[in-house]
Formats: C-alpha cells, sequence, structure tokens
C-alpha cells in the first residue's frame, strides 16, 4: 500500500509525494500576483519618465552617495541610485515627488530597504534641469 499524508490546509488524505491540488491552486494564484508585480515593476523602472527623473536626482545630489557624505564624511561616486526615502509600496502617490528622493550607492540602498525613512538628515534641493532622452 503506497504511503500518504494528510494535506495541511484541506485535511484530505493525499500521496506522500504529491501536492494537493488546494496548495497547487493556492501556489498558482501566489504566483500570478508575484508575476503581476513584478511585471509592474519593471514598467515602472523602464520607463521614460522615471529614467529623467532619476537623472535629474543624481545631478541634483551632485553625483555622490549623500548618506556616505552626510553620515561617514566620504565621497562615493560609483554604483549611484536614486532611493524612495518612503517606499514605493507603502506611499506610492510620492514614486514621482523628487523630495522622497535621493542619491545613494548600492550598498546604502541595501542597507536602508524600505524603512520608509533615512537614518541620516537630508533636505533636498530642487531640480534645476530637465533631462531629454
Amino acid at each position: 500500500m503506497p504511503r500518504t499524508k494528510i494535506c495541511s490546509n484541506c485535511n484530505k488524505r493525499i500521496l506522500q509525494k504529491e501536492v494537493c491540488k488546494c496548495k497547487k491552486a493556492w501556489n498558482k494564484t501566489v504566483s500570478n500576483e508575484k508575476n503581476q508585480q513584478y511585471a509592474d515593476e519593471k514598467k515602472f523602472f523602464n520607463s521614460i519618465r522615471w529614467k529623467k527623473l532619476r537623472w535629474g536626482i543624481l545631478d541634483r545630489d551632485e553625483g555622490v552617495c549623500m548618506r556616505c557624505l552626510i553620515k561617514f564624511n566620504l565621497i562615493k561616486t560609483s554604483t549611484l541610485e536614486a532611493h524612495h526615502i518612503k517606499s514605493r509600496k507603502n506611499y506610492p502617490e510620492l514614486r514621482w515627488d523628487e523630495s522622497n528622493l535621493v542619491t545613494l550607492c548600492k550598498s546604502c540602498n541595501t542597507e536602508l530597504g524600505t524603512n520608509d525613512k533615512l537614518d541620516f538628515a537630508f533636505e533636498p534641493k530642487e531640480i534645476e534641469y530637465e533631462y531629454h532622452l
């Protein structure tokens, strides 16, 4: 007789090596949601509007990681990224707001993550240039 187990989700008996139909349906739903979220993020980051805004932020902050400069008194100009101070996920209405963006190096951006706040004092200047791609 083949070994069986009880599904932890619906309590039906299934074969040991199989995945229950209810879990397959749930995994498919989660997968579709993640795929849609990934597609939305990709569309955002590939947009001309974002690219112009990103270059404007990097220029506004003079091509320097603001966290390294303010917090550690270091000038770091490589692997720069435009970081959303308040995350895009929690504050979607601020995703295009230039006062919600700051230039950070990749390591600082990773360290801050999606905390919705900065760990240093930063006052953004206004962007003076408009970029044409």
